[in-house]
């Protein structure tokens, strides 16, 4: 009995680590010493609990662990943040000008510091429309709507 005590107590602890993590391993092993658990409340000796894990553990890892990974994977990646930034149109709010090297613009509703994708560019002013190509920190780095690269 004092067996299936240790096996329970392995199991909750292999449980409560599963909970913390996202990592679908440890509860694998869980179930298997929950059923090893099982296993020596009926009596069966150490050697006999010992494959019953191991099986128990192997089989579930094998059957389902590539069931759950696709399952994962199927949640669709939503861009946020900085990366959602590129290809996003913009309003300047503050000149981007060639003095000053930079200005702001509003992406939405929130406000970015903006400079000219490209160095050479010429001034953009207050209320024109940009498009975000690159960001570099917290510097969007911007194109005027309807300019090209190569203007």
């Amino acid at each position: 009995m004092v067996e299936a005590v240790v096996w329970l107590v392995v199991a909750l602890a292999l449980l409560a680590i599963e909970a913390t993590t996202v990592t679908f391993v440890a509860l694998y092993f869980g179930a298997g010493a929950l059923v090893t658990a099982l296993a020596a409340a009926l009596g069966a000796p150490v050697a006999v609990q010992l494959l019953v894990f191991a099986v128990v553990s192997g089989a579930t890892l094998v059957s389902t662990r590539g069931l759950v990974q696709r399952a994962l994977q199927r949640s669709p990646v939503v861009r946020s943040n900085v990366s959602s930034l590129v290809g996003r149109r913009a309003v300047v709010t503050v000149p981007i000008t060639a003095a000053a090297g930079r200005g702001q613009i509003r992406v939405g509703t929130e406000y970015w510091t903006a400079r000219p994708y490209m160095p050479d560019a010429v001034d953009i002013d207050e209320g024109e429309a940009v498009e975000v190509l690159a960001v570099e920190g917290v510097t969007a780095l911007v194109l005027p709507v309807g300019r090209s690269l190569t203007e």
